[in-house]
């Protein structure tokens, strides 16, 4: 038995292990593996790389056929060629066989095989029920246009992509007599599509306030140019300055988009619609170039005009050179352009009181003056005086060794301070 069980071990490699089997019938592969370089099963492993190399044999037997179809489409004919080759062989599997394995103690391999009039007859079987399946599709398509054209147009390129090696001329419409080339037709009736669809923006000029931009929403419908019927179903895309929104049409046609965003200090702005390809075309890739379709919607940006009037008191005087004040027209002038107007003229009005308060004349048992300083604030809307924002801030204390009037200045700039922090950043949000 011991004698028996070492000539196995050590019995010699075949002829294969070596020297590829050579034949005009048959694709062959062999996968050798070394068992220390893997963890799990060898003959598995063995069997993967004899497929990839029948793979391999099929890919250089296919490349020259579709190199011209990858240029007409802009492909790589690396990358096509892999996955026209995966879906051939993935779909042959079954016939491929397994003609031996060996195993050794260090290495096993696997010689497998496709007999290629099989793997032909096969192909051509494939192909027949693609172009009917690509011709059911298309017939889908043209039955009626709506959204859903689009998606078997996609459909029926994908089905007959693996097919084209092979100038795929059919009859269509069946029984007519008359012959097409199924990819070439797809394509053109996919760009003809395209092309019946435009955007039209509900308004294609818009004037707003700068910052006024909360809840105005942007309307773009999508209608046949041909049918003028509404488009539902139909993705698109909205680039506003270095944003990019997307929405798909209603039962009117209709998308909608916020203008949520903060506008830039230029006095026009161009808002872009597009049909997003890549959403209505799963497989882009696979048409070619196609048209564009756009539209635009022109903004126009107004100063927004601002009456501020804060009244400043410190310990009962009304400051000379107040803290507030400046803190908030620094941030209009920032962030809204303003024109500080006269109330009648303003589209917000800002109004506020500022008060200061000494504990005491005389310092604490430390030797400190303190006071505390008050505010109350609102914003509102100057044609209509509806309140936009409203805010409290009290007791915030300011401290001095000196005087009360040092103290009280603390304060007013501890406030200015409690202002930029907590005050100004909810009037984006509000406006």
């Amino acid at each position: 038995f011991f004698c028996f069980f070492l000539g196995c071990m050590n019995r010699s490699e075949p002829n294969w292990f070596s020297q590829q089997p050579q034949s005009d019938e048959y694709w062959f592969g062999i996968g050798i593996v070394e068992k220390k370089l893997i963890n799990g099963e060898c003959r598995e492993s063995a069997r993967n790389l004899a497929l990839s190399e029948i793979s391999s044999q099929i890919s250089v037997d296919i490349s020259g056929s579709f190199e011209r179809i990858i240029i007409e489409n802009n492909l790589s004919l690396s990358d096509f060629s892999k996955s026209i080759t995966k879906i051939h062989i993935d779909k042959n599997l079954p016939k491929v066989e397994y003609v031996e394995y060996f195993d050794s103690k260090n290495k096993c391999g696997m010689l497998a095989r496709l007999s290629q009039a099989t793997y032909y007859e096969s192909i051509a079987l494939q192909r027949k029920n693609a172009i009917q399946i690509s011709i059911g599709l298309l017939e889908q398509a043209e039955s009626k246009f709506n959204f859903q054209s689009f998606s078997f147009l996609n459909d029926a390129m994908v089905e007959i992509i693996p097919y084209m090696d092979v100038p795929i001329e059919v009859e269509y419409p069946a029984g007519s007599k008359e012959f097409i080339n199924l990819p070439r037709y797809l394509k053109v009736l996919t760009n003809k599509y395209l092309n019946r669809l435009e955007i039209i923006p509900k308004d294609k000029n818009i004037e707003i306030k700068k910052g006024f931009s909360k809840n105005i929403e942007l309307i773009a419908r999508v209608v046949d140019k041909q049918s003028e019927n509404f488009m539902n179903g139909i993705p698109v895309s909205c680039k506003m300055h270095d944003k990019l929104f997307e929405d798909i049409s209603d039962e009117g046609g209709e998308c909608f988009f916020p203008l949520s965003i903060m506008m830039a200090n230029n006095s026009i702005y161009h808002v872009n619609y597009s049909i997003d390809k890549n959403k209505l075309l799963k497989r882009l890739e696979l048409f070619g170039n196609l048209s564009e379709v756009q539209n635009q919607t022109m903004i126009k940006i107004k100063p927004l005009l601002v009456n501020m009037d804060i009244i400043e008191n410190n310990l009962g005087q009304v400051t000379l050179n107040p803290y507030v004040s400046p803190v908030i027209s620094e941030f209009f002038l920032k962030n809204f352009a303003a024109i500080f107007v006269n109330e009648n003229d303003a589209d917000i009005l800002i109004n506020g009181t500022i008060n200061t308060r000494a504990i005491s004349d005389e310092p604490n048992e430390y030797g400190i003056y303190q006071v505390f300083a008050d505010l109350t604030i609102s914003i509102s809307h100057g044609q209509s005086d509806k309140e936009i924002l409203k805010k409290s801030f009290n007791k915030i204390q300011g401290s001095d060794f000196n005087s009360n009037y040092e103290a009280a200045n603390q304060s007013l700039k501890k406030m200015s301070e409690k202002i930029i922090q907590d005050f100004l950043p909810e009037i984006l949000e509000s406006i």
